[in-house]
């Protein structure tokens, strides 16, 4: 079965092995040299999420890009396949936390327009987000960067594989929970609709559970008079 019908099937999938060490010490130079600003989230000095990541690290832009993820991003989303949004999550030992299920329904924008099908913009960390038509998320694919080893033990992310069929609404019971155990290096290639939750990291762990969050958007123009807040072409 190829990748693009897993996808298909079941949401998710996993790419091992597409990050190399070298790669991976270069990515994490970069997140720890983020700037602290209000999009950066930290609790004793420890950094556990940042929004706005492509801007407050502009080489983030190019320095994810390997030839799997690129050809697998425009077999998936076609020719004008973009990069639109990053997003830095970590699980330091010290400042665990959880989410609870949900999908990733929103995008982030230019302007805090009113447009049919979409919800009102909010502002986020300074950047606009709004929840766009159902076909915009489905013309989307995003790609968990797994720095660290991902286990039990440090509060993985749950998925429900099946369920970015339903759209938007989110659907528990129908669902199995699958936890996504990684290696440094993995890559999780999963559809915006697709619903997950995570747990805390168990106590007395050591690890970290450091992921880069990119999502890519298979139209360059947004339909309804909105814009995407950034656009980096993908090829």
């Amino acid at each position: 079965m190829t990748l693009r019908l897993q996808l298909d099937r079941d949401g998710g999938v996993v790419l091992i092995g597409v990050i190399n060490r070298r790669r991976l010490d270069w990515l994490s130079a970069l997140l720890a040299l983020l700037p602290r600003d209000e999009a950066v989230r930290e609790r004793d000095g420890a950094v556990y999420a940042s929004r706005n990541v492509l801007e407050l690290c502009p080489a983030l832009i190019e320095a994810w890009r390997t030839e799997r993820l690129t050809e697998l991003l425009g077999d998936v989303l076609g020719a004008e396949v973009g990069l639109v949004r990053g997003l830095y999550f970590d699980k330091p030992p010290q400042q665990t936390w959880a989410l609870p299920w949900h999908k990733d329904l929103t995008i982030a924008v230019r302007e805090p327009i009113e447009a049919e099908g979409y919800s009102k913009p909010r502002l986020r960390a300074g950047v606009w987000h709004c929840e766009p038509p159902v076909e915009v998320l489905q013309a989307m694919l995003t790609l968990r960067i797994h720095l660290d080893e991902v286990t039990e033990e440090n509060g993985p992310l749950q998925v429900l594989s099946g369920s970015h069929r339903t759209g938007k609404p989110l659907r528990i019971d129908d669902f199995q929970p699958q936890p996504v155990l990684v290696n440094a290096g993995d890559v999780f290639a999963m559809r915006p609709l697709l619903a997950h939750c995570s747990g805390r990291s168990r106590e007395g762990t050591q690890r970290h559970r450091r992921v880069l969050h990119l999502e890519f958007a298979g139209m360059p123009k947004l339909p309804g008079g909105h814009e995407w807040h950034a656009f980096h072409p993908v090829t």
